[in-house]
This record gives structure tokens, sequence and C-alpha cells, in this order.
């Protein structure tokens, strides 16, 4: 087993390394568009119920690295009482609380290993990592090389001491080149490793999220009286409204059954109610035409209809169409000369329209004449 370490005190400005077999990077499955409190809720009750950690007695770092600090799916995790012992240590000038296996250089496609008598740091791409006692460093690195088939390392790069020979094995099985000098990526196509280049410093340990959490509910505590009073005012208000809206439901009802009773008495008889506006329309217009039928008017365009047939048969052509109430259906004609005004006034009337004909003149055009031509329905004389 892996003894308990301690780290070094600090020099002013210094990154402390952190046992990382005691800090452990764990995935997450969390979802997206959830953030700041509510996604450490869902993280938290994974760790619960997966892993069986105790709030009271853990804390959990949100681990974003390089990515969105608000969309992170990797959390690191250490007791609580451990933590605080290393925050105890940690001097005013202390730049950073990491586990160790952060501090190794990284870059994108590369596994970075650091062997040692007390262990093994491995260094995981640029987003994962662990560190464990050497009995349990080939079962560890089988399992993330399993856990990456998918996308496994394009090399893997051991530093310090020598590496072990099952290393070797383990990654030629697979095809994945195992170096031990940095100046061979490049021929992978890989870029050099940076330390602390990744976003690792937002895993800071030195920060209690639940310290901070306590700070802000400490600030919201004296405002919690005027939050409550604003609710009950907000409550009082609300009431007040639903009264008022409520009577105005009853008086709206009231006014829509007086006017339902009207329009069924004197506009739909029978058969149901269901667009007023468009059924006293209708009513209406329908006893309009009533009305002109039984005085003997007539529609402008069924009039229109039967002058339109009479000037069919005639040399006639009209120009402008009018009509008013009180002056009936005006037409605007051209015709061949006089005559030929008087015969169509003739045929007109013979048809049952009464044809006035006003402003007889020649056309201005040099040829014909222009009459405007008054209509009505009814049998009458001609005026001049």
């Amino acid at each position: 087993m892996m003894t308990r370490a301690t780290p070094p005190t600090p020099a002013p400005g210094q990154v402390i390394p952190l046992p990382g077999a005691e800090v452990v990077m764990v995935s997450l499955d969390l979802p997206r568009g959830v953030s700041g409190a509510a996604r450490e809720q869902v993280a938290w009750r994974q760790l619960r119920d997966g892993l069986g950690l105790d709030p009271a007695k853990v804390e959990m770092h949100p681990y974003p690295g390089k990515g969105p600090a608000g969309d992170w799916t990797r959390a690191l995790v250490a007791d609580a009482a451990r933590i605080a012992e290393w925050r105890a240590r940690a001097g005013p000038g202390t730049k950073a609380m990491l586990p160790d296996y952060l501090t190794l250089p990284a870059t994108a496609g590369l596994w970075v290993l650091a062997f040692s008598e007390t262990g093994l740091r491995a260094r995981l791409d640029l987003d994962g990592g662990f560190s464990c006692d050497p009995a349990m460093a080939e079962l560890m690195l089988r399992r993330a090389l399993a856990q990456a088939e998918d996308n496994p390392p394009r090399a893997v790069l051991a530093l310090e001491v020598p590496s072990p020979d099952w290393l070797a094995d383990m990654l030629s099985a697979r095809d994945i080149p195992l170096l031990t000098d940095p100046g061979g990526l490049a021929a992978l196509g890989l870029a050099a490793p940076v330390v602390l280049g990744h976003g690792e410093m937002a895993a800071d340990l030195r920060a209690d999220p639940r310290a901070a959490r306590d700070r802000l509910r400490r600030r919201l505590l004296p405002w919690r009286w005027t939050a409550l009073a604003a609710l009950v005012a907000l409550a009082v208000w609300t009431a007040d409204q639903l009264v008022e809206i409520r009577r105005l439901e009853r008086e709206t009802a009231t006014l829509n059954a007086e006017l339902e009773t009207v329009v069924r008495r004197y506009f739909v008889a029978t058969g149901p109610i269901l667009d007023i506006r468009v059924q006293v329309s209708r009513a209406l217009a329908a006893r309009q035409a009533e009305a002109e039928a039984a005085s003997g008017r007539m529609s402008p365009l069924l009039l229109f209809g039967q002058v339109a047939d009479v000037l069919g048969r005639s040399e006639a052509r009209p120009d402008q169409v009018s009509y008013t109430r009180t002056e009936g259906l005006a037409i605007d004609l051209r015709l061949a000369d006089f005559a030929a005004a008087d015969r169509l006034a003739e045929t007109l009337e013979a048809a049952g329209i009464r044809a006035e004909l006003r402003d007889l003149r020649v056309s201005g055009e040099g040829e014909g004449v222009r009459v405007d031509l008054r209509l009505r329905p009814g049998a009458g004389e001609r005026g001049g």
C-alpha cells in the first residue's frame, strides 16, 4: 500500500504537488446545458450512487481543463480532512495545490509516465491522470488503455527512472510507441509537452468550494426578511389581481349571455351561434336584400348585368362605370353618332331599364360622340 505523503514546506510562489493517489480524477456523465450549482448537484448524485461517497466527508472540485468552465465532465475528489491539512500547511505565498500527476508535462495525443520507487504518476493526454503505488501500476495502466480503446494514445513518454519491462510488452501489443526522450515526439507529429499549460491551475485545491457557498449564504442571510416581505407583498398583489380577474370574467360572461340573447331574438332564431359578428352581418345583409326587393329597388350589380347585355349587342364602347344611391348607375359611352345614342336609349327602355342621356357631345378624339348615360330600373321616359 502507498503510504500517505506529506507535501514539503512550500516556498513562496511554489505549486505544491499533492499525492495523486489521494486526489482522484473521476469522469462523470453530466448533461449539457446544466451549469453552476445544478451541475454540481448532478455530479454529487452520481458520486453518491456510483461510489458511495459522502459529501460531508469528501470534497469535489470540478476540473474543466482548457474547456468551458461551466461544461466540465471531470472532477477531482479527495478526503475533506486531508485537504484541510494540506491547506493548513500551505503558506500565503503558495501559487497552487495540485495533484502530482497534473504537474507532469502534457500534450494532445501523448501519455506521460513518471516511474519512481514510491509509485507511478501518469498524465493521460490533456485531461486525465492518476497516481498509484508500484504494485498497482501495471493494473492501472491496463485499465486505462482498455478505457481508451476507441482513442488510444499516439505515443507514451516514460520519464525519470527506467520503465519496467512489462510496459514495453504492453504497448507493443497495441502498436503504441514508447519513448524516453521528448525529442522523438516531433517525428510522430506530436507537439512538445508543456507543464501547467492546459488549464491545470483551474484545479487549485486551495479554494474550498463549500466555504465559498457558506460565504454566499452569509451574505444573503441579512436579506432573507426583505425577500420574505417581498414574497408576501407579491402574494397579496397576486391574490388581488386574481379577484379582479374573476370579477372581469363574471362581467364578461354576463355580457356574452345578454348579447347572445339579443342575437338569438333578432338575428339567429335557430341553429348554433358560433361567430356573432359574421352571423349578424349575414342576417343584416339578407334583410337589406329583402327590403330592396320589396321596394322594387334593384341591386347595382344586377342592373349593370342587364345593361351589359344590351351594350354587348350595340356598337357602344363604355369608358367608365360608376354608381351612387342618388344618381344610380352612370356609364360614360362612345357611340358612332347622336342617332346611335337615341337608338341605345330606346333599346334599354324596351328592356325595362330607364335611361337618361346627359352631356351629349362630339368626341374630343375626332370620331363619334360621347354620352353620359344614367340608368335606373323600371320603364320611364327618356330625358334630354
